[in-house]
């Protein structure tokens, strides 16, 4: 790319080259810039940015071949992680050579149930959504059954002291 400092400015310049060359996508000790992604065209740094993020701050893998063999997509079912994401982290995948021709589906095949079916990360994360609102819903209904009980038990000992009290 031209990045003439006479027609861009020096601090444009400096700024674009800079971008060029950083790393745009982490994963643990595995750095990727846009040129290595573009490579293997990909082009969605936003995903990029958000996939670095939950691998590194929240998994804390050691390098894109640990998230191959560890980590489950379900794992990645997560808020601010989407299909896109997934599109990138295959770019990471192909990138690095790991998975053969069809690095993402090797990925789920490997995370896979015997005998279970491939279905995309967006029903995925329906179905994992889906299950952690019956669990909060199942978890409201304990703590309001407990407390009802625990409201019923103070409502007897208090009647039961006012009338011995006043009988």
């Amino acid at each position: 790319m031209d990045l003439s400092v006479r027609v861009l400015g020096t601090t444009v310049a400096t700024q674009l080259g800079q971008r060029a060359g950083a790393v745009l996508l982490q994963i643990g000790r595995d750095r990727f810039t846009r040129a290595d992604l573009a490579r293997v065209a990909c082009f969605n740094f936003a995903a990029a940015a958000n996939l670095s993020a939950i691998l590194n701050r929240v998994l804390q893998v050691r390098d894109t071949r640990a998230v191959f063999d560890t980590v489950s997509p379900s794992t990645l079912a997560v808020p601010r992680l989407g299909a896109v994401s997934l599109a990138v982290l295959g770019a990471a995948f192909e990138a690095k050579g790991i998975g053969g021709d069809a690095p993402l589906e090797s990925w789920v095949r490997k995370h896979l149930a015997d005998g279970a079916e491939i279905v995309t990360f967006t029903s995925m994360k329906h179905r994992d959504e889906a299950e952690r609102a019956a669990e909060r819903q199942q978890a409201r209904k304990h703590t309001a059954a407990r407390r009802n009980t625990a409201h019923r038990l103070r409502v007897a000992r208090f009647t039961e002291r006012q009338e011995s009290a006043h009988g």
